[in-house]
């Protein structure tokens, strides 16, 4: 029991990682390519995957390595042959099925090719733009995958369910939070409003802290009695977040609005799966008669110490 709660200390102390990796592919000139690696701090399997590029091209020596926002990034460039990759597979091998995958994105000169790569389909050809339909699939995808990998926001949602006394303030609340982070999420990826990306998650690990405290307090308070208002000017606050890895991720030119909207979607389907799965936990307690004010309270705590973990660790990256 002891090995399962240090297993899950450790491994939910990475609060905002996708687990994606990404490798953008860039065609500057003929026959030269711009390659840039971005690998999550917290993967340990660095060393098990290896990026198979075309016969034509060869891989430059001088790399750069940066940590930036919680990424190891690698830049590097490809000398080719060919005047494009287009008509060419790259494929990454040391690919398992717990990896969530990489996300593979080429600019040439008059397509964009993007693609996730998992041990099922450990390759990309780079043959024509994807489609309108795989392009919706993909983005949902990834933000089903970003918020269920995002303990932060996952802990914040499941403060508000269960400071919610009813299924009314429960539907008011998450629509408020829904509402005010899809706002911050276009304004920031449109770029018509800015947040420093350090500041932001540390305030949002301090927004957690908030709500843990409410959790503990007996009586009605303000929060509680408008849980709607509060949800709503903390979600402006995590739609910076939500921004922040999208902009990491990138997104299509000429899709901005379809591959934006998509990836929300994602975002509030894996929203409702886990308040689901939340409201299934809490009945299978209550069926079982335990004590739900004990249950609070540990979560409350527990909520706690994470969110002031992740604090610390946010302010002294900046």
């Amino acid at each position: 029991m002891k090995l399962f709660v240090l297993f899950l200390l450790s491994y939910a102390l990475y609060a905002h990682q996708t687990g994606l990796s990404y490798l953008e592919l860039k065609q500057v000139h003929n026959k030269e390519v711009d390659v840039v690696y971005k690998k999550p701090l917290s993967d340990t399997r660095v060393g098990d995957i290896e990026i198979h590029y075309p016969s034509s091209c060869i891989e430059s020596d001088k790399e750069s390595t940066q940590i930036i926002n919680g990424f190891i990034i690698k830049k590097s460039k490809l000398w080719c042959t060919i005047d494009t990759l287009k008509g060419t597979r790259i494929w990454v091998e040391g690919l398992v099925k717990s990896d969530r995958g990489m996300l593979v994105r080429y600019e040439g000169d008059d397509f964009i090719k993007k693609e996730i790569l998992r041990n099922t389909t450990p390759y990309i050809v780079i043959d024509t733009q994807q489609s309108i339909v795989t392009l919706i699939v993909e983005y949902i995808e990834l933000g089903v995958f970003h918020i269920l990998t995002g303990y932060d926001h996952l802990l914040f949602v499941l403060l508000l369910f269960l400071l919610s006394t009813n299924l009314k303030s429960l539907l008011y609340t998450i629509s408020a939070f829904t509402l005010a982070h899809s706002i911050t999420l276009t304004s920031g990826i449109l770029g018509l409003v800015y947040m420093p990306p350090p500041l932001v998650e540390s305030l949002i690990a301090l927004s957690i802290v908030f709500l843990a405290k409410e959790l503990l307090i007996p009586y009605m308070t303000f929060t509680k009695e408008h849980l709607a208002v509060v949800s709503f000017s903390f979600g402006l606050l995590h739609g910076f977040g939500f921004s922040s890895s999208l902009q990491d991720i990138g997104l299509p030119h000429d899709e901005i609005p379809l591959s934006l909207f998509s990836f929300n979607v994602g975002i509030e389907l894996g929203q409702f799966f886990f308040i689901l799965i939340a409201s299934f936990t809490v009945y299978l307690l209550q069926f079982l008669k335990i004590d739900m004010k004990r249950y609070y309270k540990v979560v409350a705590y527990g909520a706690g110490v994470f969110a002031s973990f992740w604090f610390i660790q946010r302010v002294a990256a900046f």
